[in-house]
């Protein structure tokens, strides 16, 4: 049986030990890496940089001038620690190794949704969502001709109505007779 999205995020909320872990990024590769030589270091958003840039020379602003500075040495500690890791030896290696745990993971718990246990404590509750979310494409396409069909339906009504109007003001012999004859 192949699960939909919603039906994969249905199971994972009713059990959460069949959640997959997101890929883990540099940023969680290399801190995990750090945290084997008892390296704590978190990484900053970049979008700082930007604050630092902006130091005040007023004198009035001192601490926000201080905040500041001490986020810049923040982020430079971590762009030195980052730096180190990324040329450290062993990094490509651990890089690898988390990675591919994280797919084998990933992998088991796609096992574990696909396996006849899971199929059948899911069963009724797939099916129930199954048929709701089919009456849900009716009523949604139903109301889609609605909105389309009325006022269709309404111009094609006042075209009608107008046209009769104008065949019976052509017919009628009322015109005015021109100002000028020549």
């Amino acid at each position: 049986m192949v699960y939909t999205q919603k039906q994969i995020k249905l199971i994972q909320e009713k059990r959460p030990d069949l959640r997959f872990q997101r890929i883990p990024t540099l940023d969680d590769l290399v801190v995990q890496f750090l945290k084997k030589f008892d390296i704590i270091v978190n990484p900053t958003l970049q979008k700082q940089n930007n604050d630092l840039s902006k130091l005040n020379d007023n004198l009035l602003n001192f601490d926000e001038n201080k905040n500041l500075y001490l986020k810049n040495n923040d982020i430079s500690e971590w762009e030195q620690w980052k730096e180190w890791a990324l040329e450290h030896l062993d990094f490509e290696e651990f890089r690898v190794k988390m990675i591919q745990e994280n797919q084998i993971y990933n992998k088991n718990i796609l096992e574990k949704i696909n396996s006849n246990d899971v199929k059948e404590e899911f069963k009724y509750i797939l099916d129930k969502s199954d048929i709701f979310s089919h009456n849900n494409k009716y009523i949604l396409s139903s109301f889609i001709l609605l909105i389309i069909f009325f006022p269709l339906t309404i111009m094609m009504l006042n075209f009608l109505q107008d046209k009769k109007n104008l065949n019976s003001f052509y017919l009628s012999e009322n015109f005015e007779k021109p100002i000028f004859s020549l």
